[in-house]
């Protein structure tokens, strides 16, 4: 899916669906960060706004609490927070 979202020049319909199929909730909440804007480089570092606060993504390590509690532990059954999607679709996306 990421070479195909390098591929794209902008989030289309079809690419959100499958974000959100190999993503579910975390995937929206991403697309969704991404379309508003609340993904930023800073120089060499990237900042996701979350809902409350704003987190630092290092490729796809996140410094929010989903990411310590259920991607680092394996609890949850996708590879990265949301941040850390809406991250890496923006670079990919070179938006």
């Amino acid at each position: 899916m990421f070479e195909r979202i390098k591929s794209e020049e902008e989030l289309d319909e079809s690419l959100e669906e499958s974000i959100v199929e190999l993503y579910g909730p975390r995937g929206k909440r991403a697309i969704e960060v991404v379309k508003s804007g609340r993904v930023r480089r800073e120089n060499k570092r990237w900042f996701v706004q979350g809902r409350e606060k704003e987190y630092e993504v290092v490729g796809s390590h996140c410094s929010c609490y989903d990411y310590v509690l259920n991607i680092a532990t394996g609890k949850a059954d996708v590879d990265m927070c949301y941040h850390a999607l809406a991250k890496n679709i923006e670079e990919l996306l070179d938006m």
